[in-house]
């Protein structure tokens, strides 16, 4: 006799279980360097501004050329739109909106960061000790054909006391959509860009190829290939510095999660010195 895999049956109770779990652990982790102060943190000589109310970009003219190189590649890197997202498409017509949370490594030892940034006040560093600066933000995704979506991110950390944030731009084609065997290839471009910061300009755009495999109706996990371009100049009297361009590659590792309008994904980006965590709980229709 053969029989047939049919999708898991979910119940109200749990999928809200799990959504509460994803959305206290964004909270948890989200502007981390808003509630991370004190005497854990390294001993450097912090850039002051009393009147922020968290940390917030603003170049010092202690900034080196050398130290804007690192921190355009590393900054860059960082704002670089992930996918966060299989390779399979939602279809004409159909969409998602998603809140996620993205995850990096910061080393507020170099100059690179801490002289990119002010601080509210003397014991007011970047990140706690972990060192992971964690940035939520929100997404909409939407199906333009079968094969082609589209998408816009942005974040803002003014509702916490700062003047940043960052607007991406995404466009996903789908090369192969085997819908029977559950295989899917997309090719990915997307650009990621500054919002509000005031003393310079900076911009990641990324090119990628991800593949993924549906299972059980529900799950599926991909892998890709990216590289992104970095580009930064800075646009203040305090410093006299020349433009900055990077490159990196790094290799992607997800898992996505659609059931009815239930849309959840976890994500991780390794490559050049980086590992990013990333996570996403919303809706799709």
């Amino acid at each position: 006799m053969i029989t047939h895999l049919q999708t898991p049956k979910f119940s109200v109770h749990s999928i809200i279980f799990i959504l509460l779990a994803i959305a206290a652990l964004c909270a948890n982790t989200a502007f981390s360097q808003q509630e991370k102060h004190g005497d854990d943190h390294p001993d450097v000589t912090l850039n002051i501004n009393t009147g922020l109310g968290m940390c917030d970009f603003d170049i010092s003219p202690l900034l080196t050329q050398q130290e804007w190189a690192r921190a355009t590649k590393e900054v860059g890197n960082a704002i670089y739109l992930e996918p966060l997202a299989a390779a399979q498409p939602l279809g004409k017509g159909n969409w998602a909106l998603n809140l996620e949370n993205n995850s990096f490594h910061v080393d507020q030892e170099s100059g690179a960061w801490n002289n990119t940034f002010h601080h509210p006040d003397s014991t007011h560093y970047l990140t706690g000790s972990s060192g992971r600066l964690s940035v939520p933000g929100i997404r909409f995704r939407m199906g333009i054909s079968e094969r082609w979506d589209a998408g816009i991110y942005y974040t803002s950390a003014k509702p916490f006391g700062a003047n940043y944030g960052f607007l991406g731009f995404e466009t996903k084609y789908v090369l192969l959509n085997d819908t029977e065997k559950g295989w899917a290839v997309a090719a990915r471009a997307s650009y990621a860009m500054d919002a509000n910061i005031k003393d310079f300009n900076i911009s990641s755009t990324g090119l990628e190829v991800l593949g993924s495999k549906k299972l059980f109706g529900v799950l599926m996990p991909y892998a890709g290939l990216a590289t992104n371009w970095n580009h930064s100049r800075e646009i203040t009297s305090d410093v006299d510095l020349m433009n900055e361009n990077s490159f990196a590659l790094r290799g992607i590792v997800g898992l996505e999660f659609r059931w009815k309008f239930v849309n959840l994904g976890y994500e991780c980006q390794i490559g050049d010195g980086m590992t990013q965590r990333s996570l996403k709980f919303g809706v799709v229709f």
